[in-house]
């Protein structure tokens, strides 16, 4: 589920960035307050069904009070709404127990695009008011019928200049360079932009991506499968740049835009075939705050509320209109730009939705085998 597991990663980049200093400890505090943030009271079912508020529920860490801050405090000053961000587990299983438990405490969750289709063929999820959500505010290509972007990340091909001798790979097109980049790769463990990666790299032109060729990356994937170092979360991807143990290879963007600050350049990525991703909310059918959560979605579509995240926590812009409020530095880590964005290739949505599980599981076989 990489949504979920790119949001689960700002649980660990809070961390750092407390241990840093570039967080307040009493402002991050602070910021929970404000939204209502109370672990005792967000773990009673009967507390949350009770209260007149719009529950949001993410993947933790800190994109709770960032969220809060960017998207919940603003709409409250709108309102009068409370607006109550949670850290949890979203996963399509958690959102089908509370559904056939009868007891719904959460309006919408964080969740990837290929969630819609699986909880919408079980009637978990409800369609979206598009009288009121505006679908015209994001790419039309992240319209869904249950949903929309609300933001995008990307997993994009990071580099060391040490390791290639200066030289800056072509994107994921040099992935597989080992002649000219020689050294061994980065890979993401939980497969969004993993096969990408390989098959860009043996060739395969971005508009011929998806489907995915699953025996043609797995083949090669075996051809070379001691260049490749598999990664989970977030800080171990750094890590593995920092100590010199890969020369390139995939990694959040967020992930290697403080690479790219921390080594000055010489530890950097670029956007070329990157494989962006909306992050999208999920309603789930009869929740408490009712057609309010429409308002809600709608509200957090105002381009400066979106660039304020993009500030805190690095999560791209789901409106163009943003893109007229960034500055260069801005610029250079949103991967929604529109300059990064044509770079890209938008994560195939559908095929994931259809083969996620069974290419997951088929894959970490591979390389325990």
């Amino acid at each position: 589920m990489s949504a979920s597991r790119f949001a689960a990663d700002l649980v660990e980049m809070g961390i750092e960035r407390l241990a840093k200093g570039e967080i307040d400890r009493r402002s991050f505090l602070g910021a929970l307050a404000a939204i209502g943030f109370a672990p005792a009271v967000m773990s009673s079912s009967k507390a949350m069904a009770e209260a007149k508020e719009i529950v949001v529920v993410n993947f933790g860490g800190d994109a709770v009070p960032t969220w809060g801050k960017a998207w919940g405090e603003p709409f409250t000053k709108d309102t009068g709404i409370k607006v109550s961000i949670i850290g949890g587990e979203p996963t399509a299983g958690a959102i089908k127990a509370m559904e056939e438990s009868g007891k719904i405490i959460w309006d919408l969750t964080d969740g990837d695009a290929y969630y819609l289709p699986i909880l919408s063929k079980q009637d978990l999820i409800q369609k979206y008011d598009y009288s009121i959500v505006d679908k015209n505010k994001v790419r039309p290509e992240f319209v869904y019928e249950y949903g929309l972007a609300t933001y995008f990340y990307s997993t994009v091909n990071g580099y060391n200049l040490d390791k290639t001798g200066g030289k800056v790979p072509n994107g994921y097109k040099d992935y597989l360079n080992f002649k000219d980049f020689p050294g061994k790769r980065a890979m993401y463990k939980w497969l969004v932009g993993s096969l990408e990666a390989v098959l860009l790299g043996s060739g395969v032109e971005p508009d011929k991506l998806y489907p995915l060729d699953v025996e043609k990356a797995f083949s090669i994937i075996k051809e070379h499968k001691d260049q490749f170092v598999l990664w989970g979360g977030g800080a171990a991807s750094q890590q593995l740049f920092r100590d010199g143990e890969v020369v390139m290879g995939s990694i959040w963007s967020t992930r290697a835009s403080v690479l790219d600050r921390e080594s000055k350049g010489k530890i950097s990525w670029s956007w070329d075939q990157g494989i962006i991703a909306p992050g999208v909310w999920p309603v789930l059918k009869g929740n408490p705050a009712g057609a309010e959560v429409w308002k809600f979605i709608a509200s957090t579509q105002i381009p400066e509320r979106q660039v304020e995240l993009l500030k805190l926590l690095g999560n791209g812009p789901a409106n163009p209109a943003a893109d007229k409020l960034m500055t260069p530095e801005l610029e250079k880590i949103n991967c929604a730009f529109e300059a990064n964005f044509k770079r890209q290739i938008p994560v195939g949505t559908a095929w994931y939705a259809e083969n996620y599980d069974t290419v997951q599981n088929d894959f970490l076989d591979l390389f325990a085998g």
